[in-house]
């Protein structure tokens, strides 16, 4: 009896692969967008605490020089929130193109998948052929046996 071989098995292979790689990407892109948006929360409480400290330094009378520092560290903080921003709607965007490509890559591992099913289909069909005309023969056999006695 002859062993089933897909002749195509390195490039099914290499798609459950690809597809594994593409969804390594997506954990790596979503673990980045996480981070970045957990950074900029963090950036956006400082902001928050900051004004908090301006408010009340404000209302004790501090002096200029000090609320003026205050309000440039606010400044500087505004731009990095900014800054911040645009990298957590790249990080955004790099998950939304790993998801696409995971997509295509697992409709692609399908099509190779349902490829080596159809010929392991007629692989078996073609096996349970050559069986079934082996037992036709042996039934023939002694059929023309039991005919000459």
């Amino acid at each position: 009896m002859m062993a089933f071989r897909y002749s195509y098995q390195s490039i099914v292979n290499l798609k459950a692969s690809e597809t594994t790689q593409a969804e390594w990407m997506l954990t790596a892109a979503v673990s980045q967008l996480r981070a970045e948006e957990m950074s900029l929360e963090e950036l956006r409480n400082q902001r928050r605490q900051w004004e908090d400290k301006l408010t009340s330094l404000g209302e004790q009378g501090s002096t200029l020089t000090e609320l003026q520092q205050i309000q440039y560290f606010i400044r500087h903080l505004d731009k990095c929130i900014g800054s911040k921003e645009l990298m957590v709607r790249a990080a955004e965007h790099e998950v939304l193109n790993s998801r696409h490509k995971l997509s295509e890559r697992k409709v692609q591992e399908k099509i190779w998948l349902k490829s080596k099913d159809k010929a392991w289909q007629k692989f078996k069909s073609s096996m349970l052929a050559v069986e079934q005309a082996e037992l036709d023969e042996i039934a023939v056999q002694r059929h023309a046996r039991t005919a000459q006695l």
